[in-house]
C-alpha cells in the first residue's frame, strides 16, 4: 500500500512542504535491522546507501527536517517505512 504526495499534502490541515525540506538528507533510524541474516544485512547496507551519512558530532539540528524510521518485524519479516 502507498499514498501519493499530492493525496497526503491535500489530506493535511496546514501545508507545511517548502523547498528546502528536501535540500538535506534525512535522519536514517534503522530498528531491528542489526539481525545477523544476510537479507537483513542486504537491506540495512541499501537503505544506508540510497541517503549520505551524517556526523552526529557536527551535524546542525537544525537543518534536519526529515527524520526515515525502518522497523522490521522479525516475526513476520514486514519492514515498516515511515518518512
Amino acid at each position: 500500500q502507498y499514498s501519493l504526495i499530492r493525496d497526503v499534502v491535500s489530506a493535511l490541515r496546514r501545508h507545511r512542504m517548502h523547498e528546502q525540506q528536501f535540500s538535506h538528507p534525512p535522519l536514517l533510524v534503522l530498528s531491528n535491522l542489526g539481525l545477523p541474516q544476510m537479507h537483513v544485512k542486504l537491506v540495512a547496507g541499501m537503505f544506508q546507501g540510497m541517503f549520505p551519512t551524517l556526523n552526529v558530532h557536527r551535524v546542525n539540528l537544525n537543518s534536519i527536517r526529515r527524520c526515515l524510521l525502518l522497523t522490521l518485524d522479525s516475526e513476520s519479516q514486514l519492514l515498516e517505512f515511515r518518512h
